[in-house]
């Protein structure tokens, strides 16, 4: 009996927080759908606010990244994004299938956004989707390796575009690269599951070059 309680209790938490999780935008037939994301690469607490919907974005880790938004393709999507007391306004347009990322960067004392767009061409349930998101302007050609043996894994990147690339489901340490120097301390991926999507972002910062990695994820 106690047991059954305690899962029933879990049921509604989860319900809760999935009721409290206010979507950005409309969704659309899911034949139809694309997927939207924000990233905070500012170094400060961002929030992104469309109407009565509001995502928290923090300044560091996991949760300077929010989970990809399914939305309906072919939709102008608004949103209101600050960073401190600097605004700025955004609008993306996505095609079905397609994944964007909204990149919020500090600018001088304000900020601007990056739209970057991807849209898979392949995949297998067998192996993981790593790809590589440039954000930073001043880095001309970005590039990720495997570590330590320094075998290219994806190559050539230039500002505010990615590349993506399947790779086996293997525990993996990669060394970000700028204009074929190494950036930063070594990512490492952990272990890669089949089937799921990664991305390594190298972005600018207030004490030089920063890289980290997200998992995709839609939910």
């Amino acid at each position: 009996m106690k047991k059954l309680i305690v899962a029933c209790l879990g049921s509604i938490l989860v319900v809760a927080a999935h009721a409290a999780d206010n979507p950005l935008y409309e969704t659309g037939p899911a034949q139809d759908s694309s997927f939207v994301r924000f990233l905070n690469a500012s170094e400060d607490k961002a929030s992104v606010v469309n109407g009565a919907a509001k995502v928290a974005l923090a300044a560091q880790g996991d949760a300077r990244v929010s989970r990809f938004y399914p939305v309906k393709a072919g939709a102008k999507l608004a949103a209101n994004v600050q960073v401190g007391t600097a605004k700025t306004a955004v609008e993306v347009v996505a095609k079905p299938g397609e994944f964007v990322t909204v990149a919020i960067i500090s600018k001088g004392t304000g900020i601007e956004t990056v739209i970057i767009k991807d849209t898979p061409t392949d995949f297998n349930a067998s192996r993981s989707s790593v790809a590589l998101l440039n954000l930073d302007a001043s880095c001309a050609v970005a590039g990720l390796n495997v570590a330590v043996k320094n075998t290219p894994i994806l190559e050539a990147v230039k500002p505010a575009t990615l590349q993506r690339r399947l790779v086996n489901p293997i525990s993996l340490k990669a060394q970000a690269m700028c204009d074929a120097k190494e950036e930063g301390k070594g990512v490492d991926l952990g272990q890669l599951q089949a089937g799921e999507r990664y991305s390594v972002v190298v972005m600018p910062g207030k004490k030089g070059r920063q890289t980290f990695f997200v998992r995709d994820s839609t939910s």
